[in-house]
């Protein structure tokens, strides 16, 4: 944090002789009176530098602020936005240059320096600087640098060793990270990769980075089981349309309906599809509530078509007059707004059904008939419409249709062919 507030803007204040440094390492040349505002002001200047990514005119600002005020808080920021911006050989001047004045580095700028030698290649260097920076403080983020020197060898052993000893100050995530790409990518051994990570996760939590890398890790096998042990935990961490829509995939593939149907429940990712399942499953008392719940999220007129119908399936006394008055009256609506065969037949053989005007609900199959002609399912309604007319010729007639498109063992084909057959043989004895 910077010692100064950020104040309103002062009067501009004129110093003579400063100057900058480029990032280049080459000075920036003088002016005669150049201008210098107040400290608050070029620190302002400076974010400002930061928040468009020139890190090269951050780092002109941070070295006049240091100029004027001999805070070494701009030092350190004006190394920062070198690093930032991958101004490699000025990084390695700078610390160079004040090492040979007698300062002693801190951690952060030996960091730094190891970073900059491994961009610049100076391989044998940085690891000097890495292994006496181990020495005098044997910290997590000191050997995770030493691992990164080893890796820049290929000496993966050694690189290895770094991080274990990193991973056992603290059990550090990030240390486990990269151990376990090293033993899956360099060791060539992804199942004690993906075990080193399975056994931490188990022993103290899943986190992000870890269960990021079992997946990709059992991505990269092939291994769905692996996947959807660890797809779940993902979401809880990471809760994005993305994450639900694989684990969905996952369990779908995995046949795991009621493990799919407990997450869709909870965390209400895909309702459309939970209603499918519902359907399909016939938990209608759930669908009506879900349906109706759509209905009024959406206004889609489909979802009020289902809930009739659910409705209807789910009714111990499908002659209820308050419930056929709640499914024809949804029907009805439904219908005017889409003209659709399977509404129109649904509607029309309640009607029938139910005697509640039976030529009208004959109408309504015919209007479905026209738009699915060869449809076992209304050409039975519309026979059955007849037989209530007491037209059972005409209804036996279609039935040999219907036998033929559903066959003569359909539960309701028989029950209806055999009311009928008994409809001809009543009109046949007068």
């Amino acid at each position: 944090m910077y010692k100064v507030l950020l104040f309103p803007l002062l009067a501009f204040l004129v110093f003579n002789g400063c100057s900058t440094h480029s990032p280049s390492g080459t000075t920036v040349k003088q002016q005669d009176e150049p201008m210098y505002v107040d400290e608050n002001t070029l620190v302002l200047f400076a974010f400002d530098a930061q928040n468009r990514n020139n890190s090269a005119e951050a780092v002109g600002y941070y070295d006049l602020l240091f100029e004027k005020t001999k805070d070494e808080i701009y030092q350190d920021h004006a190394m920062s936005a070198l690093m930032k911006g991958r101004y490699y050989n000025d990084v390695i001047v700078r610390l160079n240059d004040r090492r040979q004045n007698g300062e002693e580095l801190t951690e952060e700028s030996l960091r730094y320096l190891i970073v900059a030698l491994l961009a610049k290649k100076e391989i044998d260097t940085a690891k000097k600087e890495a292994l006496g920076l181990v020495e005098k403080s044997p910290t997590e983020l000191n050997y995770l640098m030493l691992a990164e020197v080893y890796l820049a060898e290929k000496d993966y052993i050694k690189a290895l060793a770094a991080l274990e000893e990193a991973y056992q100050l603290n059990y550090s995530e990030k240390a486990l990270d990269k151990i376990a790409v090293i033993i899956y990518t360099n060791m060539n051994n992804p199942y004690q990769a993906i075990a080193r990570v399975e056994e931490h996760s188990k022993h103290l939590g899943y986190s992000l980075l870890l269960t990021k890398r079992l997946i990709a890790f059992y991505g990269a096998q092939q291994d769905e089981e692996g996947l959807l042990n660890n797809y779940p935990k993902l979401y809880d961490l990471e809760p994005t349309e993305y994450n639900a829509g694989i684990l969905i995939q996952l369990y779908w593939n995995a046949k795991k309906v009621p493990e799919l149907t407990q997450f869709l429940e909870r965390t209400n990712t895909n309702d459309e599809l939970l209603l499918k399942i519902y359907t399909s499953e016939k938990v209608y008392s759930k669908a009506i509530t879900l349906s109706q719940k759509l209905y009024e999220e959406t206004g889609e007129i489909d979802y009020l078509g289902q809930k009739a119908i659910y409705q209807y399936e789910a009714a111990k006394n499908r002659g209820d007059k308050k419930l056929l008055d709640s499914v024809i009256g949804d029907l009805t609506k439904v219908v005017e707004v889409k003209e659709e065969g399977y509404y129109l037949n649904y509607l029309g053989y309640c009607m029938i059904e139910h005697d509640r005007n039976v030529s009208v609900g004959i109408d309504y199959v015919k209007r479905a008939l026209a738009i699915e002609p060869d449809s076992g399912y209304f050409i039975d309604s519309l026979a059955w419409g007849y037989y209530k007319q007491g037209e059972c010729e005409k209804a036996d007639a279609l039935m040999d249709r219907v036998v033929e498109l559903l066959g003569a063992d359909d539960p309701e084909v028989k029950a209806h062919r055999k009311a009928i057959n008994k409809c001809i043989k009543r009109k046949t004895k007068k």
